[in-house]
């Protein structure tokens, strides 16, 4: 994605450290308060290998770019985690040089550059992308949180260019509302139902405000994915109260037609567009098809089927 933002051609190596540019991405969900590094690594090569990825900010003597966040302080962190197991060639490194590596790199950030419309969402947000957009991606964000937060809190900081009209926003939320909490709050198709539409109701809500405080023209929302079969095995990370998902596969298929089907009303009662998935990605028995995820085990759409791949 960013390699698509940024002007001329770059590609991607294993081993930067003599490149004369180099833009580094820190990664999904990366967190700026980790510590970053695992202590309780036991293997020898563990630690040799992550000592062989630090010594490239080591010995590394071009411009540096941090994408999306302030480059943390690396140096910082590895020397603190140091301990009488870690094998001799981290404990070698120069912690000082990579510190100062960090220090002296510039931040780029998505509102740096100039673009015409805002992609909004969740972590999800990515694979809806528009080249033309900035990308707005929130980890973890449930669209109800979104609501009541307002879209303002996170698109105040995008300046859309005045050359290149019409002016868009497209969102893409309600995965994470129809995976971990629909079903949580409401135990029957009833209550599931009414709380779907009304998390609907108020989504539009917030679209049509949003939309008169800014002058944008175009809204675009995107539908929610399938429900992939329950046998998949999914990362911790995405775990909410220690389980991958709440309700039955069919419960959850219930809240993603009713909540589709109300947005795709509601969207073409208002003039918005409504941007579906494709067919393809449903199986004989109306699942999402492991074939179209994010492989080893993630929730997400592999990357070679995002919308601006397909």
């Amino acid at each position: 994605m960013w390699a698509n933002c940024l002007d001329g051609k770059l590609s991607f190596k294993n081993d930067w450290s003599k490149e004369n540019i180099v833009y580094f991405e820190h990664g999904m969900e990366f967190n700026e308060n980790s510590k970053g590094v695992n202590v309780f690594l036991k293997e020898p090569k563990s630690w040799d290998k992550l000592a062989e990825k630090a010594r490239m900010f080591e010995q590394f003597e071009g411009k540096l770019y941090s994408l999306d966040v302030d480059c943390p302080d690396y140096g910082a962190r590895l020397k603190s985690r140091v301990r009488d197991h870690s094998t001799q060639a981290y404990k070698d490194l120069d912690f000082d040089k990579i510190s100062e590596v960090c220090s002296n790199a510039e931040t780029l950030k998505q509102e740096d550059l100039k673009k015409s419309g805002i992609v909004l969402g969740d972590s999800h947000a990515l694979s809806a992308w528009r080249t033309d957009a900035y990308l707005c991606r929130n980890d973890g964000q449930t669209l109800n949180g979104a609501i009541n937060r307002g879209f303002d809190s996170w698109t105040k900081r995008f300046t859309l260019d005045p050359d290149c009209k019409p002016f868009f926003l497209r969102t893409y939320f309600g995965n994470i509302d129809i995976r971990h909490h629909v079903c949580r709050l409401a135990t029957t198709p009833k209550d599931q139902k009414e709380l779907t539409l009304d998390l609907v109701q108020r989504y539009i809500v917030e679209l049509q405000s949003w939309q008169q405080r800014n002058d944008v023209e175009l809204i675009e929302v995107v539908a929610s994915l399938p429900i992939e079969n329950e046998s998949r095995k999914l990362p911790k990370t995405g775990y909410f109260k220690g389980q991958p998902f709440w309700g039955t596969w069919l419960d959850r298929h219930y809240v993603h037609m009713v909540f589709d089907d109300a947005l795709r009303s509601a969207c073409q009662a208002n003039g918005f567009s409504f941007i579906e998935w494709p067919e393809e990605f449903i199986n004989e028995n109306d699942e999402l098809d492991f074939c179209f995820m994010e492989k080893p085990r993630s929730v997400h759409i592999s990357p070679e089927h995002y919308m601006w791949e397909i």
